[in-house]
């Protein structure tokens, strides 16, 4: 599996897409949204619950959504504020 298209939203903060080279750099480009969102919030609770999100939605990127990439299908899965969409690209 090659590269990839990701778009992905997180509650309060915004959406945004982008193209990444392999489900890695997804993982990456996800948690590091997150990750500076932190200054969005007033009082950290909602941010680190986000946070928690993100990093369940890397695990299942790294498992059940590679997978279904590899099939060439896209992938997408929501967790409690933190969206993300993968779309293989050739």
């Amino acid at each position: 599996m090659g590269r990839l298209w990701m778009t992905w939203s997180i509650d309060g903060v915004g959406s945004a897409g982008q193209n990444v080279a392999d489900v890695e750099a997804a993982c990456r480009a996800l948690v590091g949204s997150v990750e500076r969102s932190r200054r969005a919030f007033d009082v950290p609770e909602p941010w680190e619950e986000l946070r928690a999100s993100a990093l369940i939605l890397q695990d299942r990127i790294l498992g059940p959504g590679r997978e279904v990439l590899d099939q060439g299908r896209e992938w997408a899965s929501t967790l409690k504020g933190v969206s993300i969409l993968l779309v293989p690209r050739e």
